[in-house]
């Protein structure tokens, strides 16, 4: 396994480089001027973590169609979502997408399918939300209450919906079916709710069979922001914001699993957080890259 990694730590970078020589332009290797800007920015997105402020970007690609040959723009925060261009005269097809959308709830689209660019006329291209409402209402409702700011990390609260409360009780807030089927004795079974990004296992700690309305919820998973947790820890904060030995709002983690080497996506690194006296876990998992917290499972009663 070991010979495995060293020969993927060695390809990978090749395999990358040849992947980015593709059919790609730079763009400023014409003479035709154009901005490129994202527009319309809803004043909720103050309300994100900053950490998400700062990773959130929006790529668009500009493809000549005559040559087919693509130019990619990036969007962010550091060119305040504003980019110069100068390319060759022609039309071109306009795409964009936005970065973690699973963690923003923001989607973006383009004002046009196509611009010219010409000659001593600046093109411009606009992309824009495409759910300003709905990313607005997300928000709102995940904005963290004094409650939750102030539990301790392994106080078995959590917040949905705006209201804050023990883990046991999300699953009446969740939408979840098959509540009235049956499970065996001692066994587990996992139900997700897709559309929130959250799972939670439930146990039947019964020795006769049970249905899951009267099983006890042991772990919760959230995969999608749309639970915080306490200190206001949610998915999309920095790794090292939560989980720094002297500032980090979580302190120091029991221990690190996974794979430290950021970017290469072979393994996720987790840090995981054990309550010695009530036995529960927290374990965060960050993106690949290391820039933000990705995934948070909360476990109970997982004595090691």
């Amino acid at each position: 396994m070991k010979r495995i990694r060293r020969l993927l730590l060695l390809t990978l970078p090749l395999l990358l480089l040849l992947a980015s020589c593709g059919n790609r332009g730079k763009l400023n290797e014409g003479d035709c001027a154009g901005t490129i800007t994202l527009q319309g920015l809803p004043k909720e997105f103050s309300l994100l973590e900053e950490n998400l402020q700062k990773e959130f970007e929006v790529r668009v690609t500009l493809q000549n169609m005559t040559t087919d040959k693509d130019y990619v723009a990036v969007l962010n925060q550091k060119n305040e979502f504003k980019q110069s261009v100068s390319l060759h005269p022609g039309t071109y097809r306009v795409s964009a997408y936005a970065s973690i959308t699973s963690l923003t709830h923001l989607h973006v689209k383009t004002t046009a399918d196509t611009v010219t660019f010409e000659r001593d006329k600046e093109a411009s291209v606009i992309i824009v939300p495409e759910n300003v409402d709905e990313f607005t209402s997300h928000w709102m409702e995940s904005h963290p209450q004094a409650e939750i700011l102030s539990a301790d990390k392994f106080s078995r609260l959590v917040q949905v919906n705006r209201k804050v409360m023990p883990i046991k009780d999300v699953v009446t807030e969740l939408d979840l079916s098959d509540m009235d089927k049956m499970l065996a004795g001692y066994q587990k079974t996992t139900l997700t709710d897709n559309e929130r990004g959250v799972s939670i296992v439930l146990q039947n700690k019964m020795s006769s069979d049970q249905p899951l309305s009267k099983c006890e919820v042991v772990s919760l998973s959230v995969t999608s922001n749309t639970v915080i947790f306490p200190d206001g820890v949610s998915l999309g904060s920095s790794p090292a914001k939560v989980c720094h030995k002297q500032t980090g709002l979580y302190g120091q983690p029991t221990r690190f699993e996974g794979f430290f080497l950021y970017g290469w996506d072979l393994d996720k690194t987790k840090a995981i957080y054990l309550d010695p006296i009530s036995g529960d876990r927290i374990t965060i998992t960050f993106l690949a890259n290391g820039s933000s917290i990705s995934e948070i499972t909360y476990e109970m009663e997982v004595f090691e």
